[in-house]
């Protein structure tokens, strides 16, 4: 009888983001890019992790929300532990930093002792056992694994981490491989943490063989170990690469098709981009701005004009967003937002009053607003990526309200060039006034 063969689940879990990921819009990408990040991670594949983290913060659009309460802090983990680098900035995030911790080291430390808060926490209600009163619960009582679990979770709350890791060691050999865990992995996690800490490698390598099958269906565990630096740092050098059990050749495979994957999504959106379009803004204290149509915290936070250099310049920058001087005693302008795949030709300041360039980081859908907002147009479609975008001024004839008051009305031409086409930033022209 022919034996059925099992699909590793590894491989299941990137070929499923693959397909996920050909169909989905670039702003989706995030998460099942994380979930491909997880992967690689566990297979201590450093290069191409780094690979797949380019794509989640460069290529596709900048992430506003988290996939998890741990997903930002176990990629910092890695990649700190992995000599990475500070690849996601600690964005995306549901809660402000705390001043003094933005460093990815600090960031790291955080993220470390907020997971050993959670794998600490007795979740059966009443006290956390102090005594051994557990043993003498029968073998059939489910409140003897419990209360078991519960004392080691309170030796290594007071500080008796050797005790705490010769329970821990019992315990996991009476777990059986198949049996669901009280503490929901929290255990495994625990023992790695120890393990890892005091040197206690036959150990580890005892508890990965009997229970690493565990990390392949809880993604949540995996994020867990990954925010403890000893652990991660083992992960990044291989320790879980044979419970992972994916070849090299398989890993470079699988990633080859997630690459064209992440391809067809981002030319899918690219196709959809309208050639020209059209939106009437007021200019409130003669300027405009071009923004992510939803801002994240920190896009929040960021004030526009205020250096002294920025009305001079007539751009107020920032990665994501900018905002945009317009020439004196500017009512409204009508915007003209265009693709342009060259750089900056002879002819194009002609009959320009006014002309910045300036770099744009898109991810995603954009808004052009007045300093006021109150605009409820519908968001400019951009292809995500990296841009330098020249905003030029044409004089345009002023209706008879307009021209009465005094105030002037231009055609604002907004066209994002590739990335480093105009040398932005630059000021090419500013205007001299009626």
């Amino acid at each position: 009888m022919a034996t059925r063969k099992t699909t590793n689940p590894y491989a299941a879990q990137l070929a499923a983001c693959t397909k996920g990921i050909a169909k989905a819009r670039p702003d989706k990408l995030y998460r099942p890019l994380f979930d491909v990040f997880v992967v690689y991670a566990a297979a201590g594949d450093v290069a191409r992790v780094g690979r797949v983290v380019d794509w989640m913060y460069g290529r596709i659009p900048r992430p506003t929300a988290v996939v998890t309460v741990l997903s930002t802090q176990a990629l910092d983990g890695f990649c700190a532990a992995a000599g990475l680098g500070d690849r996601s900035q600690g964005l995306p995030r549901s809660a402000p930093l705390v001043a003094g911790r933005e460093a990815l080291e600090r960031r790291v430390e955080d993220g470390e002792t907020k997971v050993r808060q959670r794998l600490l926490g007795y979740t059966y209600g009443g006290e956390v056992p102090t005594d051994d009163g557990w043993e003498q619960l029968p073998e059939t009582d489910p409140w003897r694994r419990i209360r078991q679990w519960g004392r080691i979770q309170r030796l290594v709350a007071d500080g008796q981490e050797q005790e705490a890791l010769v329970r821990l060691d019992r315990y996991l050999d009476e777990l059986r491989p198949d049996q669901r865990s009280v503490g929901h992995g929290s255990e495994l996690a625990l023992a790695l943490d120890l393990g890892m800490r005091h040197g206690e490698h036959e150990r580890v390598q005892k508890w990965l063989a009997r229970h690493g099958h565990r990390f392949a269906g809880d993604t949540l565990l995996l994020q867990t170990v990954l925010c403890l630096r000893a652990v991660a740092a083992a992960i990044a050098n291989g320790a879980l690469r044979d419970q992972v059990g994916l070849s090299d050749a398989e890993r470079e495979s699988a990633l080859q098709a997630l690459e064209s994957a992440v391809a067809a999504s981002l030319s899918a959106a690219s196709k959809a981009v309208p050639k020209v379009q059209r939106r009437r803004v007021s200019c409130e204290y003669s300027q405009v701005h071009l923004e992510p149509a939803t801002l994240d915290q920190a896009e929040q936070e960021q004030v526009y004009f205020q250096q002294d250099t920025d009305s001079e310049r007539g751009m107020s920058l920032f990665p994501t967003k900018v905002g945009i001087g317009t020439p004196s005693e500017t009512h409204y302008v009508d915007a003209e937002v265009s693709l342009s795949r060259r750089g900056l030709g002879p002819k194009d300041l002609e009959g320009v009053a006014q002309a910045v360039a300036f770099p744009l980081v898109v991810r995603g859908p954009l808004q052009l607003k007045s300093a006021t907002g109150g605009e409820d147009d519908e968001p400019l479609v951009v292809p995500p990526g990296t841009y330098d975008v020249l905003a030029r001024f044409f004089p345009k004839k002023a209706p008879r309200k307009s021209a009465a008051a005094g105030l002037r009305v231009f055609r604002l031409a907004i066209t994002l060039h590739p990335a480093g086409a105009l040398d932005a930033p630059k000021t090419l022209r500013l205007d001299a006034g009626p």
